[in-house]
C-alpha cells in the first residue's frame, strides 16, 4: 500500500480511496505560523505605544508651562495688551477631526486585521496578537502619524495649530488659554476612564461634545466658549499692567464730588518755583515729604502743613489733581503739634493738608498744587510680595540712601536703632511681695524689696550696655545693609525692613488757595516765572 502526500496539500488523499468522501483532517496538520513577522508586528506597536506616552508626556510638560505662564501673569511678571480674540473656523476645525478619526479607525482595523492574510482559524492560534489587541485600545496607536513624520515628539494633530501659532504671536497666547479652558471643560463631563474604548488624547467631535455638555447643564449656553472668551478678557483686563497697580485702599475711595472737579483748570495749570514755595510757605522737613511751619503768627495753612512731594521716589501718587493716591515712609515721627502745641483748636497735620507735587515745565522744576489731602485710614506694611513686585528699585535705593545719609535727623536714627537692635526687656520684680499673698511682714517685705531692687539694678546696667552698643551699630549701618533688610524674610534676625503706606484721599481742590499763591508769584515775575 503506498500512499501520495502532497507537502502542501492541505488534505491527505489516499489513492486507493480515490472516489471515496475525503476526511476533514485540517486540525491534523496547518501552515507554520510566520512567527518572524508577528514578533515584528509586536515590536512595532509598542514602539507606537511608547511613542504614544512619550507624547502624552510631551503635552504634561506643555500644560505645566502654561500654568506657569498663567501663574506669572496673575502676578504681574510681564505685561499684556488686551486684543481680539483669534477667530476659530469650526469648519476647518471639524474637518481636521473628522480626518483625525479616520485615520484612528484605519489603525484600528490594520491591528484587528488577520496578519499577512492569515485565516480566521488560524488568527485564533496567535494568542499573543488577540491578547496585544484585547489591552491596547485602537486610539493608544494614534502616535503613529506622528511618530511616522521628522519630529519624534510632537502634539496630536488636533492641537498642533492653535499652540504653535500661540508661540509666535500674542493673540496665540489668548487662544491657548482659551483651549486649555475648553478642554478642562469639556473633560469634566466626559467619561475618561481607561476602559472607555471611545476615549480619545482630544476631543474629536466638538460638535458632539458641546451636545453632551448641554444635555448634563441645560441652564448652560449652546455655546460655552463665547462665555470663556469674555470671562477671560475680563480678567485678563483686571490683570493688565495698563491700568497701573495701586494699593487697595485707594479703589475703595470715593471720586472728588463735581462740583469740586469744575473748579479744577483744565487747560493750562500755573506751576510755582521752589524758591516761591519756600519763601511763602517756608517750614521745616518734619517727615518725608511733610513740612511744618512753626510758631504761632498768620500762616496761609490753618494746620500750617503741607507736603511736597517728588514723583520718582513716590510712585503711587495721584496722577493728576483731584485724585486719590499714597506716599511711603520708612518710619513715622510724633505729630507735630505734639510737640509744638501750635494748632488752632481742632486742626491736625494729617487732614486737610495741601499737597505740591514736582513736575518738569521747559525742562525746568515746578510744583503743581494738587489739592488738599486727608490720611482718612492708619497706615498698612508692605508685605515682601509688594516690596520685590510692586515698589522699583531705584525707590528702594532711594530709601536705603536717605536712611544712611549722615544728614539724616535724629528721630531716624532712634528709629533705625529700635528696629534692628531690640530693647532689652525688663523681666524682673515688679513689687516687694508676691501677688497671690495678701499679708507679708515687714522682715520678709524687706528681703523682697532687696531682690527688687537688685533686679532693676541689674536692668539698668543691660539698658546702658544695650544703648553704647546699639548708638555704635547703628552708626556703621550702610546703604547695602537697608537693601539687604528689604528683601530679608520677616522672622530673620537682624529683622526685615518693610515700608508703610500712607494714603492720601483729596478732599478739597482750594481755589481760593490757588488764586493767592498765582498771585503772590506774578508779582515777582522776574525772579520766578522768567
Amino acid at each position: 500500500m503506498s500512499h501520495k502526500l502532497n507537502p502542501i496539500a492541505n488534505n491527505f488523499t489516499s489513492s486507493r480511496l480515490k472516489g471515496t468522501k475525503k476526511k476533514s483532517v485540517t486540525h491534523e496538520q496547518v501552515s507554520a505560523p510566520p512567527y518572524t513577522y508577528l514578533d515584528a508586528r509586536i515590536f512595532n506597536l509598542e514602539e507606537e505605544h511608547a511613542n504614544l506616552r512619550d507624547e502624552i508626556d510631551t503635552i504634561k510638560e506643555l500644560y505645566h508651562e502654561l500654568s506657569c505662564s498663567v501663574g506669572k501673569l496673575q502676578k504681574g511678571g510681564w505685561p499684556v495688551r488686551i486684543g481680539p480674540f483669534q477667530e476659530v473656523d469650526l469648519v476647518k476645525s471639524q474637518q481636521s477631526a473628522a480626518r483625525l478619526k479616520l485615520k484612528l479607525e484605519k489603525l484600528g482595523h490594520e491591528v484587528r486585521k488577520s496578519i499577512d492574510g492569515v485565516t480566521d482559524t488560524q488568527k485564533a492560534n496567535f494568542t499573543g496578537a488577540s491578547n496585544l489587541n484585547d489591552t491596547m485600545h485602537p486610539h493608544q496607536g494614534g502616535s503613529s502619524v506622528a511618530s511616522n513624520s521628522t519630529i519624534s515628539k510632537s502634539l496630536p494633530p488636533h492641537l498642533r495649530g492653535a499652540l504653535t501659532k500661540g508661540v509666535d504671536n500674542e493673540k496665540g497666547f489668548y487662544c491657548n488659554i482659551r483651549n486649555l479652558i475648553v478642554r478642562r471643560t469639556q473633560e469634566r463631563f466626559t467619561d475618561v476612564s481607561p476602559n472607555n474604548g471611545l476615549v480619545t488624547d482630544g476631543p474629536i467631535d466638538p460638535v458632539i461634545d458641546r451636545t453632551r455638555i448641554s444635555a448634563l447643564n441645560p441652564g448652560s449656553p449652546a455655546c460655552p466658549t463665547a462665555v470663556f472668551e469674555s470671562k477671560l478678557a475680563i480678567n485678563v483686563r483686571e490683570l493688565s499692567l495698563d491700568n497701573e497697580w495701586k494699593p487697595h485702599y485707594l479703589s475703595s475711595l470715593s471720586a472728588l464730588p463735581s462740583d469740586i472737579l469744575r473748579k479744577i483748570p483744565t487747560t493750562e495749570m500755573v506751576t510755582f518755583h521752589p524758591d516761591f514755595i519756600n519763601n511763602t510757605l517756608d517750614g521745616l522737613a518734619w517727615s518725608p515729604g511733610l513740612r511744618y511751619i512753626k510758631g504761632r503768627g498768620t500762616c496761609l495753612l490753618k494746620n500750617r502743613t503741607y507736603y511736597i512731594l517728588d514723583p520718582r521716589n513716590e510712585p503711587f501718587l495721584p496722577k493728576s489733581p483731584g485724585e486719590h493716591g499714597a506716599k511711603l515712609t520708612a518710619f513715622f515721627n510724633q505729630a507735630p503739634e505734639e510737640k509744638f502745641g501750635d494748632l488752632e483748636d481742632g486742626a491736625n497735620s494729617y487732614e486737610d493738608v495741601p499737597m505740591f507735587v514736582e513736575v518738569k515745565e521747559h525742562g525746568r522744576v515746578r510744583y503743581m498744587y494738587y489739592g488738599n489731602y486727608s490720611q482718612t485710614r492708619w497706615s498698612d506694611k508692605l508685605d515682601y510680595d509688594t516690596m520685590m513686585a510692586r515698589i522699583p528699585q531705584g525707590v528702594k535705593e532711594y530709601w536705603a540712601t536717605e536712611l544712611t545719609a549722615v544728614t539724616r535727623e535724629d528721630w531716624v536714627t532712634e528709629e533705625l536703632k529700635k528696629h534692628f537692635f531690640k530693647m532689652p526687656e525688663y523681666s524682673g520684680r515688679l513689687f516687694a511681695a508676691p501677688n497671690d499673698e495678701t499679708t507679708i511682714t515687714a522682715e520678709e517685705e524687706v528681703i523682697q524689696t532687696e531682690k527688687m531692687t537688685k533686679d532693676v539694678k541689674k536692668y539698668v546696667v543691660d539698658l546702658r550696655e544695650w544703648e553704647r552698643e546699639a548708638t555704635m551699630k547703628t552708626a556703621m549701618i550702610r546703604k547695602d545693609f537697608i537693601l539687604q533688610a528689604f528683601e530679608t524674610a520677616d522672622a530673620d534676625d537682624p529683622p526685615a525692613l518693610r515700608l508703610w503706606w500712607e494714603y492720601l484721599q483729596c478732599v478739597d481742590w482750594r481755589k481760593d488757595f490757588y488764586d493767592v499763591l498765582v498771585t503772590l508769584q506774578s508779582r515777582e515775575e522776574k525772579r520766578y516765572l522768567l
